[in-house]
């Protein structure tokens, strides 16, 4: 029987196969080894796929991604692209590289040869970011935004014009300890590198009583300027305490005004009820009437003897014992001093260069009618006060609430008056004479209750046209600052 010797077609398609088997294999282990000299695939350091790079290509890419890119913080609508250098940010890359080359390194040959060939490499455990930075260079970072967006509350104004007051405008801070969470994070991250800060609104300051001064200053000057004259104004927030005081110890002449102390000295002697010749004398002497005589008798009376003078000296003394050493009532209103009375000297009239010349033997201040009107308003709303302290059990608060009563009843439609509206009550007292005219009151306002005492004077005669709209616009500027929302821009009355 012959035999062919040659192979046959099978054997030749089976050795074709298998050669062409090994020499892909051959292939394939030869890009494996290769490819041992690279970070295996999946592999992430801090984030990023290093899988198919070299130590150096890794290296470069880490630093691109955290280093070289900036962060952007957001501030509202601006934006601002921060190196992170600038933080100090660095990052530990021989760390990150060694547990990466450990990773490389640490697979098994033929198993990893067995995932490359079939397209699924090794599991690789990741290799986490190791980097740092400092908080205090951020925090400078984000102080430099701040400083650069940041808007301050702008405060109050007054409005000279209307002689009101206009709030002011709220600002935004940046809430540095409160942004530093966002920043980091954006920091650490190799994508979406940015952040926003925190941003509070500021609220603008609450109006200050200082605001009132600098109106009243400002819009005083004009008259002081042009006529030689002077104005004292002392307002007294009869809830808080504070206070305006301009050329408030400035003496003037004892007009009217000064009949307030003489009813609170009348009060304060008697041991009954007022009888009804009492209680008109004190209303003609509070309301109105410019006649001196009702003042005068109440004097007499004071004095317990036909003597105005002594009832006089009573009510200066009444005064001091609380306080009020700059304001004093030697003779009866209207009358002229004995024969060889003495001035009173005070802290206030002994000044050098004294611009007001007042009456030698009748005088006062803003500042001590103003506490004096403070003190009697306490004792009627029961809160104490000097009149409570020093003359305990003498006035009661019936007889300090009957004297702001009474005060209540003194409508002239001007000067205080004229400046607030015709609703809010005011319990006052005014008076001039030739150089001083004055007013002197409480206003009981919806934004809260005030002591208000204005005097102007001007050498030798001071025109009724000059003080009383003055005066008016005084009382207005002041009203609207204790009525900020609901200001009284127009005189209702001229209607």
């Amino acid at each position: 029987m012959n035999r062919n010797a040659s192979p046959g077609l099978g054997q030749w398609i089976t050795v074709s196969l298998l050669v062409a088997v090994t020499i892909f294999l051959l292939f394939k282990l030869y890009q494996y080894a290769g490819a041992r000299g690279y970070y295996p695939t999946g592999l992430t350091v801090a984030g990023i796929d290093v899988g198919g790079m070299t130590r150096e290509e890794a290296s470069e890419v880490l630093n691109n991604r955290y280093l070289d890119a900036p962060v952007i913080i957001y501030h509202g609508t601006d934006s601002f692209e921060i190196s992170p250098t600038r933080a100090e940010f660095t990052l530990d890359l021989e760390a990150m590289l060694s547990q990466a080359d450990y990773q490389r390194f640490q697979q098994d040959f033929w198993a990893g040869f067995w995932g490359f060939l079939w397209g699924r490499p090794v599991e690789v455990e990741p290799v986490p970011l190791y980097a740092t930075h400092n908080r205090e260079a951020l925090r400078e970072v984000l102080k430099d935004i701040s400083g650069l967006t940041d808007q301050p509350a702008q405060p109050p104004q007054p409005v000279p014009t209307s002689l009101s007051f206009q709030y002011g405008e709220s600002g935004t801070k940046t809430n540095i300890e409160a942004s530093f969470a966002d920043v980091e994070a954006a920091l650490y991250r190799p994508s979406d590198r940015e952040a926003h800060l925190v941003i509070d609104p500021l609220q603008p300051e609450r109006p200050d009583i200082n605001l009132l001064t600098r109106l009243l200053v400002n819009y005083m000057q004009e008259y002081e300027q042009t006529t030689g004259g002077a104005a004292a104004i002392f307002v007294y927030d009869l809830n808080s305490g504070e206070e305006v005081a301009i050329n408030s110890d400035l003496p003037v002449s004892g007009i009217d005004v000064l009949r307030i102390p003489v009813v609170l000295e009348m009060y304060r002697l008697l041991d009954n009820v007022p009888t009804l010749t009492q209680r008109q004398l004190i209303s003609d002497t509070l309301v109105v009437q410019p006649d001196p005589a009702s003042a005068n008798q109440l004097l007499s009376v004071i004095a317990g003897t036909d003597d105005p003078y002594l009832g006089a000296s009573m009510v200066t003394e009444m005064m001091q014992r609380m306080g009020l050493v700059n304001s004093y009532l030697l003779v009866p209103f209207g009358a002229d001093p004995r024969a060889g009375q003495r001035p009173l000297e005070t802290p206030a009239n002994s000044v050098e260069g004294l611009r007001t010349n007042p009456d030698l033997y009748r005088q006062l201040t803003a500042e001590d009618i103003g506490m004096l009107l403070a003190n009697i308003y306490y004792c009627a709303q029961g809160r104490g006060g000097a009149i409570s302290a020093v003359f305990e059990g003498e006035v009661t608060q019936e007889e300090c609430q009957q004297i702001l009563d009474y005060m209540a009843q003194n409508k002239i439609e001007s000067l205080l008056e004229e400046g607030v509206p015709p609703s809010v009550t005011i319990a006052h007292r005014h008076g001039w004479v030739s150089d001083t005219h004055g007013d002197a009151g409480i206003v009981f306002s919806p934004g809260g209750d005030y002591v208000i005492v204005e005097l102007l004077y001007k050498p030798d005669w001071l025109e009724w046209e000059v003080s009383s709209p003055l005066l008016a616009d005084i009382s207005r500027a002041t009203y609207n600052f204790f009525n900020f929302d609901n200001p009284y821009l127009t005189d209702s009355r001229a209607n």
